[in-house]
């Protein structure tokens, strides 16, 4: 684990490392901005359900896994970053212009499919960016400046969402003009401002610097750094009899929960507001007050993860995640008793998802960088690779099987009971957690 002082090198207090990092600011507000709005156009402009937007979001989970596979050796064999991140930049903007062009909500799922193939193909080259263009002293503040970039940018990109469906209610499609420019923004930016590379590293250079392991988790995209192969699938299978109680197998069990629990909850939370009568001006306002509160809370979040801190700091988070489902289930619950009455006009709707919906941004950047650093330290003189590439495929399928079951759930028996499975989910990965941390003392004693 890292000391005191090298945690703050990390994350330092410099805003920017490289006037040129601000080529992420764009392309992260339009895709924080896109993610916000293709529920609300297909539940406000399309006449959507619940139903219809896991489909696109299960769609969209499905593609992403072979998509990073093949990105992520796309990334090997190519000797340069930027064409492979202008391809990502381009096919974002082609794909979000074309989005606003059509006005069917089959093609509209269709283009968001085709969106999760490509999604994945700027992500590895972002990171590795970074590492050939700055020196190792320099890396842990450049990587922080690269985690504000999108923290800032997602902000924005839901800022200008949320002036646009004020200002234009009835022309929501044509906001995806707007996060389309700003995918072409980025895109003129990386070959005005990013520098010629200091030298090439491979992918798996990622798994053994933290601080790009830790943003490359953040992208949410699955991490493979290679196929698998009939032995590794053999090895997996020993590997897992041997070990199913030691720490990293934990980890993953415990990462796999919190991963289902949130894909099982966020798929059918924006069909809820909907349903609550808050409009979209409403849903990126509780999506506003979410990412807010990340950015309020990521630089607290590395000094409470320092250490062993890290391994309290997780269960916090993962309690403060399930106390977050469990207030919006008990609202849910309350609705069909009828003590509630579902009107966008009732004064309590609006402040109570923005407080609950904010108490989960600031769990998950807890979350995010205390569960990032256990798993680094476990990995530590072990396979990294294939253990990042059974967490992916983990949280690949545990986001398939929670977007496509919150559907079938809602659509069968209601908001609460989604909800309430989400906290079931997520209160189980706390023993999980606790566990792994015991193991890994045992392994260490």
């Amino acid at each position: 684990m890292k000391t005191r002082e090298e945690l703050s090198a990390v994350h330092g207090s410099a805003i920017l490392a490289r006037p040129w990092l601000t080529v992420f600011l764009p392309i992260n507000a339009a895709l924080s901005g896109f993610s916000v709005i293709l529920p609300v156009l297909i539940l406000f402009a399309y006449g959507g359900t619940v139903v219809a937007v896991a489909l696109a979001i299960t769609l969209y989970n499905i593609m992403v896994i072979p998509g990073a596979f093949f990105w992520g050796r796309v990334c090997d064999v190519m000797s340069r970053r930027r064409p492979l991140l202008a391809l990502n930049y381009a096919a974002v903007g082609v794909i979000f212009l074309l989005s606003g062009l059509i006005h069917s909500l089959d093609a509209l799922l269709v283009l968001y499919a085709i969106f999760g193939w490509f999604a994945p193909s700027g992500a590895a080259a972002s990171n590795l960016m970074i590492m050939e263009r700055f020196d190792l002293h320099e890396r842990p503040t450049a990587y922080t400046s690269f985690t504000e970039m999108g923290v800032i940018g997602g902000t924005l990109g839901i800022l200008a969402g949320l002036f646009w469906v004020t200002q234009y209610p009835g022309n929501l499609p044509s906001f995806l003009y707007l996060v389309s420019l700003l995918a072409f923004v980025s895109l003129s930016m990386l070959f005005v401002l990013v520098p010629e590379r200091k030298g090439r590293l491979e992918r798996s250079a990622i798994a053994h610097h933290h601080e790009s392991l830790d943003s490359r988790l953040r992208t949410l995209y699955p991490f493979f750094l290679g196929l698998p192969t009939r032995r590794f699938w053999d090895r997996t299978y020993h590997w897992l009899r041997k070990e199913a109680t030691h720490d990293v197998p934990l980890i993953l069990a415990a990462s796999f929960l919190f991963n289902f629990a949130a894909n099982l909850f966020n798929t059918s939370y924006t069909p809820f507001l909907e349903v609550l009568g808050l409009g979209a001006a409403g849903v990126f306002m509780v999506n506003l007050a979410n990412n807010a509160a990340q950015a309020f809370s990521l630089p607290f979040s590395a000094r409470t993860s320092e250490g062993e801190l890290a391994e309290r700091s997780v269960v916090t988070a993962s309690w403060m995640r399930a106390s977050g489902y469990a207030g919006v289930f008990v609202f849910a619950a309350l609705l069909p008793l009828g003590l509630l009455k579902s009107s966008g006009h009732d004064p309590l709707f609006l402040p109570f998802n923005v407080v609950f919906y904010g108490l989960l941004g600031v769990a998950v950047a807890f979350y995010t960088t205390s569960s990032s650093l256990l798993l680094f330290r476990s990995l530590e003189r072990r396979s990294a690779g294939s253990y990042l590439g059974m967490n992916s495929a983990l949280g690949g399928l545990a986001a398939i099987l929670g977007s496509g079951l919150s559907g079938v759930i809602t659509s069968d028996i209601g908001f609460s009971a989604t909800f309430g499975i989400s906290v079931v989910a997520m209160v189980l990965a706390v023993p999980v957690w606790l566990l792994s941390t015991r193991a890994f003392r045992a392994r260490h004693l």
